[in-house]
């Protein structure tokens, strides 16, 4: 796994909301106006996944495990991990193996990023009486296919508590009640997937590390990585600042989808992973569970443009393999 040396460290960090997952399912009303404050000001925040005794949930003491399965598919010859290509295997690029430099680099640098992922669909993998994309793992992951379902069904049942407590800050709204949790329900087709992914090198002394700036496509992203370099970009000083890793925490941001389905009221913050300064950290792994809207799922975006769940999910992914453009 990931060892990490550091000189020094000088950067400026965020000061993210932490947000109680037992408080929210219990309906705690100062934890919903702390979350919904939490998108509406920043989109990221920490979710603090320890029980009410204090001990982390499940789900966290599983990361370790899916770090380990993944590492097993990464350490395989490129000729092997390229039969799971994720852009020939489906057009929704939800299935399969990402290798290094298929996506922009960072924003300015021309380059193409130094990260290599595995993307996991929930239709096909938890989903699967759900008529989709094409679905096949490589033997080194099948056969660890119940231990990754169940951890995607497990934070697929925390999205949808989180979705569920927003739907109750917004129940003074023009939207429908449970309007969120409607257009995002387990049983219908969606995009929904695991990206796992890794790093082999994070360092300032690489010229090309990170991942470029961005906001996600989807409703939520559920984060885990132990490791410093992700960024967001704050929304009062217009400064990139570091999210600190925090023990027992998953880190949550808003996308693109469910801000347009709050009617622009939350926050879809543009995110980044760069070195930290003065570190150099190898064999950085971090995954990322993404929570989409069912694909028929309508919204309205800045542009006053209507749009279905697939089709922006499409176009955002254009974006994504682009060079040129900011995503």
């Amino acid at each position: 796994m990931s060892t990490i040396t550091i000189s020094q460290t000088t950067a400026s960090k965020s000061d993210l909301k932490v947000v109680s997952y037992s408080k929210i399912v219990r309906g705690d009303a100062d934890e919903l106006d702390t979350l919904r404050k939490a998108c509406e000001e920043y989109g990221f925040w920490y979710l603090d996944l320890n029980s009410q005794n204090g001990d982390p949930i499940s789900v966290v003491q599983n990361v370790p495990s899916v770090f380990k399965i993944v590492e097993e598919f990464f350490d395989l010859e490129d000729a092997e991990k390229t039969r799971y290509d994720v852009d020939e295997i489906g057009p929704w690029k939800l299935n399969g193996y990402t290798p290094f430099g298929r996506n922009k680099g960072l924003v300015g640098d021309g380059k193409k990023y130094g990260v290599e992922g595995y993307t996991f669909p929930r239709d096909g993998l938890c989903n699967t009486d759900v008529e989709g994309q094409n679905f096949a793992l490589p033997q080194v992951l099948k056969r660890h296919s119940q231990v990754l379902s169940s951890f995607m069904n497990q934070l697929h049942d925390i999205g949808l508590h989180v979705l569920r407590a927003l739907d109750r800050t917004m129940a003074n709204s023009e939207a429908a009640e449970d309007f969120l949790a409607l257009n995002h329900r387990p049983s219908l087709a969606s995009t929904t997937c695991l990206t796992a992914q890794r790093y082999p090198l994070l360092s300032e002394e690489s010229t090309n590390a990170g991942l470029a700036s961005h906001t996600d496509v989807g409703s939520l992203t559920i984060l885990f990585c132990g490791e410093r370099g992700l960024q967001v970009l704050s929304p009062d000083t217009k400064e990139w600042q570091y999210v600190e890793p925090k023990e027992g925490c998953a880190v949550i941001n808003v996308g693109d989808s469910l801000r347009f389905l709050s009617n622009k009221s939350f926050r879809s913050a543009l995110h980044r992973v760069v070195p930290y300064p003065g570190a150099t950290i190898k064999n950085r792994f971090s995954c990322a569970y993404f929570i989409r809207p069912n694909l028929d799922a309508e919204f309205i975006d800045d542009d006053g443009s209507s749009w279905k769940s697939i089709d922006w999910h499409v176009r955002k992914y254009k974006a994504y393999r682009s060079a040129t453009t900011t995503a």
